[in-house]
């Protein structure tokens, strides 16, 4: 197993050295790496290239478009980063909503020399997304594991509280702020498009609360990425209260647009390896317990990068053997979906866009980054493990 997960770690390291030693540019390097890891798995040229092309459009599509617009709101609008509660308040919004990279880009502003808001915020968002409830990771563990929405909600809170908070502590250890945060009307420009984001996500539940067909349509239309990037735009002009076109003008953006799209492009490379799901198949073993949802989720997260991938592969692989695991009534089902949220947050690392979105935020180098973000999920997310395994014991 060990020998079978190698590959990934060289290309990590690999990829340090391109960033650190030759200064490439992350997003050459990480096409660079993308190349050498496939050869080294026996992929032909012709699939490297077609499922980087899927994974980068798909990643730009889905985050391409924020990145673009909080990179402007922070050109035109918002000068100074969020206060502290802010912070963690927005985080929690974000993590609620239909993306989680998404949400992060458009908070890009909050970070402004303020890297430990940055990293608390971002773990927050992590936490949020993967645990509560209407965040699709949480709605897709709960569907696949045929687990009750409100049993899931209450069993993954407190899990999700104490994760937040241990980020929060963690990212307090890793990081000064040097600029005081700052909370004003202007981030409307942003508190909006996270709350359509929020929107998008409940009109995308399986219940559907918001309605079907026609309703459906117009609620995930209007948090559509181009929407809001447009909506992000025209409110931080009206905001600013004048016009600035060479804020407009800035492009410091483009290479971390450039690099979440290779990102993705990575991640869906991994994905066709078929790596994750052998390497997930190994911890299937019934005297682990509410451990086994926990490791295949965090297994495929860590080799794929893809935390719904993560959460589905890892559901429908431990489905079956619920009975087996002793979770197989209404408590232990939502315990299992809980565990599986766990570990879809573990580990974030170089193949997952919203990493290289959270480490621009915080202004970190990438290795800084593995040291802060990765290592804070890896936290957050035993946090969380440990919190539920003390709630099997009461419920």
């Amino acid at each position: 197993m060990i020998l079978a997960a190698l590959p990934l770690p060289v290309a990590v390291a690999v990829l340090l050295l391109c960033v650190h030693r030759f200064r490439l540019p992350v997003f050459l390097a990480l096409m660079a790496v993308i190349v050498g890891y496939g050869i080294a798995a026996q992929m032909t040229y012709q699939s490297i290239g077609k499922a980087f092309g899927l994974g980068f459009t798909s990643a730009l599509g889905q985050a391409g478009l924020l990145v673009v617009a909080g990179g402007l709101l922070r050109s035109l609008l918002l000068k100074q980063p969020l206060t502290g509660p802010a912070a963690a308040l927005t985080g929690v919004l974000a993590g609620l909503g239909g993306s989680a990279a998404g949400g992060l880009a458009l908070l890009q502003p909050a970070g402004i020399g303020a890297p430990r808001r940055a990293v608390g915020l971002a773990l927050t968002l992590l936490a949020v997304h993967a645990l509560i409830l209407p965040a699709p990771l949480a709605v897709a563990a709960q569907a696949v594991l045929k687990a009750t929405g409100a049993t899931v909600f209450w069993v993954a809170l407190p899990a999700a509280a104490i994760a937040a908070i241990i980020g929060w502590l963690f990212a307090a250890s890793s990081a000064r702020d040097n600029e005081r945060g700052h909370f004003s009307v202007k981030w409307l420009a942003v508190i909006v498009p996270l709350a359509l984001l929020v929107v998008q996500a409940v009109a995308q539940m399986p219940t559907e609360p918001l309605g079907k067909g026609g309703a459906r349509e117009f609620y995930t239309g209007i948090s559509h990425p181009l929407i809001l990037l447009v909506l992000a735009v025209a409110l931080a002009v009206l905001l600013s209260r004048r016009w600035q076109p060479t804020a407009f003008a800035d492009t410091s953006w483009a290479p971390l647009l450039l690099t979440v799209g290779a990102a993705g492009g990575f991640a869906r490379v991994l994905d066709e390896t078929g790596m994750a799901e052998l390497l997930a198949e190994r911890v299937l073993d019934p005297r682990l317990g509410l451990l086994v949802p926990f490791l295949a989720a965090a297994i495929v997260k860590t080799m794929q990068g893809n935390s719904l991938s993560a959460v589905l592969t890892a559901s429908g692989m431990v489905e079956p053997m619920l009975p087996a695991l002793g979770l197989d009534s209404a408590a232990g089902r939502a315990l299992a979906a809980a565990a599986t949220g766990a570990g879809s947050i573990a580990i974030c690392h170089v193949n997952d866009p919203f990493f290289w979105i959270a480490a621009h935020i915080a202004e970190f180098s990438p290795a800084r980054a593995l040291r802060t973000i990765s290592l804070g999920s890896l936290a957050i997310a035993l946090a969380a493990l440990v919190v539920l395994v003390l709630l099997q014991l009461v419920l």
